[in-house]
């Protein structure tokens, strides 16, 4: 059998301080009723005593198994009614209020209200006793207003315990609400950590299968290409020739690949550039790639969210991908404005488009339609066959912190006629 005691110390400071005041001020007042009313000054110490015993059970609070708490409440009661018994305490209500305090943080809801009808019980039989021999000497109309005072003592008694328990199970349940809201907001970034880490996973297998439709075709034709080549160099020279330039157009088209595959790997918007600065790099890198020059229309008059300018770096970067891939466009158009409350993107091309209602969405555009749905903006396409596409994104900015100025110049912005010309 165990003789362990498992206590704790109290949980709340300025609970443990109004417990140590009350003791405090009921043995200030045993002192001076011993010294002004008494011949025997002596009469304070085991008062004393029993107030110091009292106030240090306030540093240690049994858990565990409810024989302990048990036990411990006892010792509380025993000292209060030895106290009073024997007239050593004088404001023994005081210790009562402590005892109630202290039930807060040994019992359940239930027990508590049981012991504070306990605690009133055992005040009413206390003042009963001490205050019965003093209405004797008392005419019946004294009697009457003394008893009738009494029982305004018992009410206004009754009313602090309930007031009291009331406050400290408030108190204690804001405990409990902030705690279970910090749990929930570690297990919040943990779940935030495997959202981003499962996103990055599934950015590179998107790339890998990117790689190996687009690269890998390319290296695996231009080494059909160099083979037949090789067997027509001694035979046909002309044409050894037109294979070997069909090669070498699959080996600019496979480095094309690899430079925006690699591109498409810098998920985040580089920290030492703004979002302009990272749109215009991508812009040209498309120029660089397919030979169209994208037109750019950026109004940022302050610097946007880390999520929102990273979500938006990434649409630019998947929208300019499907358009190399698919869309054979002659002109693009980019457009980006905010207001302090949201921002705007649209991406227009004069491709050859297509029918949304009759083509599944592709993984790019699912990917994009997620990201906005993350941070709860709003999607849209609009496109036909043969009239080009029209991607347009708003993205809510009410949920992050105030916006910071941008003291950067704007971007310039510029025209395209053959866009104008080209989309619907």
């Amino acid at each position: 059998m165990s003789l362990s005691f498992p206590v704790r110390s109290n949980p709340f400071r300025f609970l443990l301080y109004t417990e140590w005041g009350l003791v405090a001020t009921c043995a200030v007042a045993n002192s001076l009723m011993s010294i002004v009313f008494s011949r025997n000054p002596n009469l304070s110490i085991p008062s004393f005593l029993i107030l110091l015993v009292f106030g240090l059970m306030g540093f240690i609070l049994p858990y565990g198994k409810t024989l302990y708490k048990v036990f411990y409440t006892i010792i509380e009661f025993g000292l209060i009614l030895l106290g009073a018994a024997l007239g050593y305490l004088q404001l023994w209500p005081l210790l009562l209020i402590v005892v109630v305090i202290r039930s807060s943080f040994l019992f359940e809801l239930s027990e508590r209200y049981l012991l504070a009808g306990l605690v009133f019980v055992l005040f009413l039989g206390l003042q009963i006793q001490s205050v019965s021999s003093m209405s004797l000497s008392l005419s019946s109309l004294e009697q009457g207003n003394f008893w009738l005072n009494q029982l305004t003592h018992a009410l206004m008694f009754g009313t602090g315990l309930l007031f009291l328990l009331h406050l400290i199970n408030t108190v204690m349940r804001e405990r409990q609400i902030q705690e279970q809201l910090a749990i929930l907001h570690k297990q919040l970034q943990q779940y935030i950590v495997q959202v981003e880490d499962l996103a990055v996973v599934r950015e590179r297998n998107h790339t890998a299968h990117n790689i190996h439709d687009s690269l890998g075709h390319a290296l695996a034709v231009m080494n059909i290409q160099l083979q037949t080549a090789l067997r027509y160099w001694q035979v046909d020279l002309e044409q050894a020739y037109r294979y070997i330039v069909e090669s070498k157009r699959l080996g600019s088209f496979a480095m094309q690949e690899v430079r925006r595959s690699v591109n498409t790997l810098r998920v985040d918007v580089p920290r030492e550039r703004s979002l302009q600065m990272a749109i215009m790099f991508l812009v040209r890198e498309f120029h660089h790639s397919t030979g169209i020059l994208p037109t750019t229309q950026l109004s940022l008059a302050f610097v946007l969210p880390v999520e929102v300018s990273k979500t938006l770096y990434l649409l630019v970067q998947e929208a300019l991908t499907n358009i190399y891939k698919h869309a054979q466009a002659t002109a693009v158009h980019i457009q980006i404005s905010a207001i302090p409350e949201q921002v705007y993107l649209t991406i227009e091309d004069n491709g050859r488009g297509f029918q949304s209602e009759q083509q599944p969405i592709g993984f790019g555009l699912q990917q994009m339609q997620q990201r906005v749905a993350l941070l709860k903006g709003h999607f849209q396409i609009e496109t036909e066959l043969g009239s080009g596409c029209s991607l347009t994104v708003r993205l809510p900015l009410s949920e992050f912190p105030a916006n910071t100025p941008l003291e950067l110049a704007p971007v310039p912005s510029r025209t395209n006629p053959t866009l104008q010309k080209g989309l619907v």
